[in-house]
């Protein structure tokens, strides 16, 4: 290392100054405020962004709620019809005067459903004499 000791280093720096065409420090400047305004642009874009995405979240809440409210009320009327059918069969309700037109005796809704489930279950006879097959 005592063979690095012995080279010559220069102490002193020489420095310029150059005055710029003022066409070129214009540009410059102009550019760089360009800059620093799409800096700030971007700033508040992901400000909005981050806004607009809480609301979001806090806009699915909502929905989920109502959801689960609209579900809730239309099981209770459902119920409620149900059992108004049960009492007045195949009826037409008449809310702004508070009636039921219904036919007593007929099936209610719920009755006809099984009817036909039942129906559905029964295995089909061939079309053609109407004759049973019966096995002995």
């Amino acid at each position: 290392m005592a063979a690095l000791d012995n080279i010559p280093q220069k102490q002193t720096i020489e420095i310029e100054i150059a005055k710029l065409d003022e066409s070129v420090l214009k540009s410059i400047t102009d550019l760089n405020q360009k800059s620093n305004t799409i800096i700030s642009d971007f700033g508040n874009i992901y400000i909005r962004k981050k806004e607009l995405s809480d609301e979001l979240i806090r806009l699915d809440s909502i929905l989920e709620d109502a959801e689960s409210q609209f579900k809730a009320v239309n099981a209770e009327l459902k119920e409620i019809v149900d059992a108004l059918d049960d009492k007045y069969p195949q009826g037409r309700i008449n809310l702004q005067d508070g009636t039921v037109q219904y036919q007593p005796g007929a099936l209610s809704r719920k009755q006809l459903a099984e009817q036909q489930a039942q129906q559905a279950q029964q295995p089909q006879q061939p079309a053609g004499s109407g004759m049973k097959v019966v096995k002995e």
